[in-house]
């Protein structure tokens, strides 16, 4: 519920708060003291469309707060967590609205967005006024009323109905998209093929351009190469000595290491390890030497082949190492493409399967749905002739369509105001009084079973007055016993029957204008609910009127 209010320089509202209480709570005031406004503040802490024209004249921005009691409201606060949003039995909602007419919206002192804060009060609050009636009666809302009347494993069976129906509508579009996409797929089956041809006969090597450059380097360089070789071959031979004089060196050495151990080992020990490493040098450099040949047409040929692989590197833009992964990426496109129309035959067969499981939980959604909406059609009836509808008839329409995201069959609220008229639908109805009537009694019933905590009713009860004004009071006074009511009434019986009196009036002050309120007990309330009996001149007789009705709705 909602337990206080605070609006600063929002409209004519300079400075305002407003302590709420649980109960039905009636705002009542002359024409324009700005109650509407009031409702409107409360409509910006629930995501409502803001405004630069809601920031009072002259100041910078408009400032509404709220605090709202969620001890009793578990899926607020599983929400309030998923979002990582500090968490309380009470929950402070700010929405600042600045003068460029942009807004901005916090939860406990945390940031959110405007979407954030819809979904989150949607679940706390409700505001209902004339121009919401409308929206209220529309048909393409009254399935979404019914499924929210139902109980038990209805839900269970709606949800596996959705998620069923998205599957065949994601089935649908990917076999559509098939379809839509098969000439392309045909063209481009020409195009990989031949892509796959071309690199498939070069039959590609992953470290082949290494061994490439390598042999080209070398031929490219045979002169140079055979005579670096033939030099270091020389240099190791029996003419030049050098293996001789290190064989020796290393003989003088283990005489010196004989008679001083260990102060040469080292040294002799690396001399040892050179002397071989020159002699298998020796070896090799010579068989490098007689093994370096040159042939031109080699030549020409690995260079062909370098040029090959660099040309399809260019045309394909990949190295040589994605290249061949690349190749069974394309097999694998040509292999679907080429199945096509067996995945085609294959999705249809699943969108069959999918479509026959749909209508049958549409079916049975369907059976579950008129055992609630006899059940909800006899509610309706027993409220509407309660608000003194005694001749009225209602019955809820089904109409069978096509599978939709809510089902197989469309829903509409059918109402027959007077005996002998026939049944319309409920947006044909005329009399405001009726419209009014209608409204509340559907609200009574939904309000509850949306599971709201609070529900604000803005001038509901236009255009009705008497013995059904009595009976509109009383509604709202019921609902008040399930959720906080905040209601806008001219009525009197609505006004004395509730249980808080807030009188709102507009004061003018250094020449500006402000609103005031204030809560009305005993004289005070007396006084008002005459005023609103009257409506012009207060009178001993309107007072003792005021009064007697009062006394007659306590009892």
């Amino acid at each position: 519920m909602l337990l206080s209010l605070s609006i600063k320089q929002f409209a004519i509202i300079e400075a305002l708060e407003i302590e709420l209480k649980d109960g039905l709570t009636v705002l009542s005031g002359e024409t324009g003291a700005g109650k509407s406004i009031i409702i409107d503040a409360i409509g910006q802490l629930i995501g409502m469309r803001a405004s630069q024209n809601l920031v009072r004249h002259g100041e910078n921005k408009a400032i509404v707060e709220g605090i709202f009691d969620i001890d009793h409201n578990p899926r607020v606060k599983d929400m309030l967590i998923e979002k990582d949003i500090p968490l309380d039995d009470f929950m402070l909602v700010k929405r600042e609205i600045l003068k460029t007419g942009k807004s901005i919206c916090k939860i406990n002192n945390q940031t959110v967005t405007l979407t954030e804060l819809k979904s989150i009060m949607q679940e706390l609050l409700d505001i209902h006024g004339q121009h919401e009636t409308q929206t209220l009666l529309k048909p393409k809302y009254h399935l979404t009323l019914l499924d929210d009347y139902a109980k038990g494993n209805y839900d269970t069976l709606l949800s596996e109905y959705k998620i069923t129906f998205k599957q065949y509508v994601e089935k649908t579009n990917e076999l559509k998209n098939l379809q839509q996409k098969d000439e392309e797929l045909l063209q481009r089956l020409d195009l990989i093929k031949y892509q796959h041809k071309e690199l498939s006969e070069k039959q590609l090597i992953a470290s082949e351009k290494e061994t490439l450059t390598e042999e080209i380097n070398r031929l490219q360089n045979y002169e140079k190469l055979n005579d670096a070789l033939t030099k270091s071959v020389n240099l190791l031979s029996e003419e030049n000595q050098i293996l001789d004089l290190l064989f020796e060196f290393n003989a003088s050495l283990k005489e010196v290491d004989e008679i001083i151990p260990n102060k040469f080992s080292k040294t002799l020990e690396d001399s040892e390890g050179l002397y071989y490493i020159l002699d298998d040098a020796k070896h090799a450099l010579h068989d490098a030497m007689t093994q370096n040949e040159y042939d031109e047409n080699e030549l020409n040929q690995l260079e062909t082949r370098m040029n090959e692989i660099q040309f399809l590197e260019r045309k394909y833009g990949k190295p040589l190492n994605e290249l061949i992964p690349f190749i069974d990426e394309l097999e694998k496109e040509i292999n679907t493409i080429e199945n096509i129309e067996e995945s085609t035959t294959q999705l249809m067969n699943e969108i069959q399967q999918t479509k026959s499981k749909l209508l049958s939980l549409g079916n049975d959604l369907s059976k579950a749905r008129r055992k609630v909406a006899q059940t909800l059609r006899n509610e309706i009836l027993d409220e509407i002739h309660n608000l003194e509808m005694k001749s009225a008839n209602f019955e809820m329409a089904f109409t069978k369509t096509e599978p939709t995201a809510t089902g197989i069959e469309s829903l509409e609220f059918m109402i027959s105001p007077n005996k002998g008229e026939p049944l319309k639908p409920l947006e044909k109805i005329a009399s405001g009084g009726e419209l009014s009537r209608m409204m509340l009694a559907l609200k009574s019933i939904f309000a509850e079973s949306k599971g709201k905590t609070a529900i604000l009713f803005d001038e509901v009860d236009t255009g009705v007055s008497g013995k059904v004004a009595q009976k509109m009071a009383e509604k709202m006074y019921d609902i008040s016993q399930h959720i906080q009511v905040i209601c806008i009434s001219h009525l009197p019986q609505v006004a004395a029957i509730s249980d808080h009196h807030l009188y709102i009036e507009k004061k003018e002050q250094d020449d500006r204008t402000t609103t005031r309120v204030t809560e009305l007990d005993g004289e005070s309330r007396i006084k008002e609910v005459a005023r609103m009996i009257s409506g012009v001149e207060v009178t001993p007789l309107t007072l003792e009127h005021a009064a007697e009705l009062i006394n007659q709705n306590k009892k």
